[in-house]
């Protein structure tokens, strides 16, 4: 019995992991992996397929790439590989106020300076909406992690009480830890339907405006993916 609630507090204690973007120049994302760049092709694996295929796109395709640290890499589109040759390709100019919003990829806070810098005033208010909304999610997860690690110290110091020092008062303090932790998994799931509603909200206020202004369909569309992950198989909803 201790030795299955310390698995299971085990178990219960998630982490996030950062992953690098590549924003490409039609305006979509790819959530990646990036293993290397030549003078021709960014090599990368799908971030939710780790253990997948290695997948590769012409740096002619790309206009940025953030990676996880938070460092933004912006590719010049005249020094990419030349179109092949029987192509008669022109691509059409990008205005300065296209070039700014695409540089500023997945920066909430530089989008919402975009927003009110050019008086886009409705934009400006939904997106700060949904910005806040997703800090109210961003602060669950947290209080969450918090409430679960205090409760993985406590279920592990109650177990240890428990088989070496006082049966009794090691079972008090394993299952408040229990109970702790249970309290932080639940703020922890509680948080991502918040993150996710907020996320989807962002991006459809981005997919009007990149719509209304610039004449795309959409920027980019939440997509949720199944297989592995670098914790395990699961679901991942990408934004």
């Amino acid at each position: 019995m201790k030795n299955f609630l310390l698995f299971a507090a085990l178990f219960c204690c998630v982490n996030a992991f950062a992953q690098d973007v590549i924003l490409k120049r039609d305006g979509s994302d790819i959530k990646a992996k990036v293993l290397e760049i030549t003078g021709q092709q960014v090599k990368y694996k799908d971030y939710d397929f780790q253990s997948g295929p290695t997948r590769n796109i012409n740096i002619s395709d790309v206009f940025m790439i953030t990676y996880e640290n938070g460092r933004k890499e912006v590719f010049n589109q005249q020094s990419s590989a030349p179109a092949p040759k029987g192509e008669n390709y022109n691509a059409p100019p990008q205005s300065d106020l296209q070039k700014e919003f695409y540089r500023i990829g997945s920066d909430d806070d530089e989008m919402l300076n975009f927003f009110r810098r050019n008086n886009f005033n409705k934009y400006y208010e939904d997106f700060q909406s949904a910005c806040r909304m997703r800090s109210a999610g961003k602060g669950l997860f947290g209080a969450g992690m918090g409430l679960s690690a205090a409760g993985l110290v406590l279920t592990v110091t109650g177990v240890v009480l428990w088989e070496h020092v006082d049966e009794d008062y090691g079972f008090y303090i394993t299952w408040s830890g229990v109970g702790v932790l249970g309290a932080g998994q639940v703020l922890v799931i509680a948080s991502i339907p918040v993150s996710a509603v907020a996320g989807g909200k962002k991006k459809a206020i981005k997919n009007d405006f990149v719509k209304q202004h610039f004449g795309v369909d959409a920027y980019c569309q939440p997509r949720l993916n199944f297989g592995l992950t670098t914790t395990g198989v699961g679901f991942v909803l990408n934004f």
